[in-house]
């Protein structure tokens, strides 16, 4: 759980509205009127970041513009996006209309980008980060992050996957030379705090060890079933916050995967809290001390997976999330499988035994309606 004495709230005068304005027509985008607001959890870097973020993975156009006006409408505060998912443009176009209209400023949003894998040369670090912030238009990042420690070859900004044959075309350039790269984004205050994601604890050991500067955030995949609990408990011992991308699991009503999602132990937990599946995971992962960063493009979804403060899971039922047994990763990274830098485990040995929160013959058939009593699941497509 993250430490109260870490947590901030919106007091003091921070961000005292309660009502936000409306944008389209004489509605609201979200459909409601009410601010939701997330608690804060301070950086070692010094700054704050809200406990629940939004993620932007897939989104893109108009469908990204009205989802990320629907978010902060409702209260999100702290948004996830990234080169690579191609959306940094429209993701600063809403926030910056949305400042401009009064409904929040800059100060009370927390934005988080990354460097993608065709950057990794010293060289281009900065270069990049500044194109990066013309396209959000702003004049700082919150956060940048290495979006992973293994580098491709760059051979123009837009071929993201630089391809020989069937494999990506990898680089030998070390993270560390690009970490100290980054470093110098602080100096020059282009970007508040710096960071990384998909790094194993060997790999962020070493940029301790190396580097003046220590990563404020590792962002990682963690959901129920793949909870990562060694790596979450490292980075908490040396003072980083983890951030969860895939937070749900990616759930799927076709196949009805993860199986806990679909289960009768959560079809329990939804009856007793009158919460939605993905707001009990949420509350879960937030009280198990990580950040949480959603994808939802629902307005209804957007509101849900704010809409988490307000009750707390008893031990037992976090006992029960906790019980589930680990599952595989969603998001493997095979591109990168032979270089040195894969960060990943290569063979994985977990069983997959059904536990007793979410029994063989609990899962529901394939070819089944959902329950009636089932939540509507965020919607999770990969952040990564």
């Amino acid at each position: 759980m993250i430490p109260a004495r870490c947590l901030t709230s919106c007091e003091d005068g921070e961000e005292d509205n309660t009502r936000v304005a409306l944008i389209l027509g004489d509605k609201p985008v979200c459909g409601v009127k009410s601010l939701l607001l997330s608690p804060k959890v301070k950086l070692s870097s010094g700054y704050d970041m809200p406990v629940l973020g939004y993620g932007t993975a897939k989104m893109r156009g108009y469908q990204c513009l009205t989802a990320i006006h629907c978010a902060v409408e409702t209260g999100f505060r702290h948004f996830d996006t990234a080169y690579v998912y191609e959306n940094e443009k429209e993701v600063g176009e809403a926030i910056r209309t949305q400042i401009q209209m009064g409904n929040v400023s800059r100060e009370n949003i927390f934005l988080t980008t990354k460097l993608w894998n065709i950057h990794h040369e010293p060289r281009e670090v900065r270069r990049i980060c500044e194109k990066q912030l013309q396209a959000l238009g702003f004049d700082y990042i919150d956060l940048y992050l290495m979006h992973f420690p293994v580098g491709f070859k760059h051979v123009c900004d837009e071929i993201l996957y630089p391809m020989e044959g069937d494999k990506v075309q990898l680089s030998d350039v070390d993270y560390i030379d690009t970490w100290r790269a980054m470093e110098e984004l602080v100096k020059l205050g282009l970007v508040r705090s710096i960071g990384v994601s998909n790094f194993n604890m060997e790999q962020v050991q070493r940029i301790i060890q190396c580097s003046s500067y220590k990563p404020v955030v590792n962002q990682v995949e963690i959901w129920p079933g793949f909870m990562q609990k060694d790596l979450v408990d490292y980075c908490r011992y040396n003072g980083i916050v983890v951030t969860a991308y895939a937070p749900i699991g990616q759930p799927d009503r076709e196949t009805h995967s993860p199986i806990y999602f679909f289960s009768e132990g959560m079809r329990r937990l939804v009856k007793k809290y009158d919460r939605t599946a993905a707001q009990i995971v949420l509350r879960y992962l937030i009280d198990y001390g990580v950040v949480p960063i959603p994808k939802a493009s629902n307005p209804v979804h957007i509101r849900q997976n704010l809409n988490i403060f307000d009750f707390q899971l008893t031990e037992a039922d976090t006992r029960a999330l906790k019980g589930i047994k680990p599952k595989d990763r969603i998001i493997k990274f095979e591109e990168a499988l032979d270089h040195p830098f894969y960060p990943f485990e290569r063979e994985d040995e977990r069983t997959q035994q059904p536990e007793e929160f979410e029994k063989e013959e609990d899962k529901p058939k394939r070819t089944s309606a959902p329950p009636a009593e089932a939540p509507a699941a965020a919607e999770a497509p990969p952040e990564e």
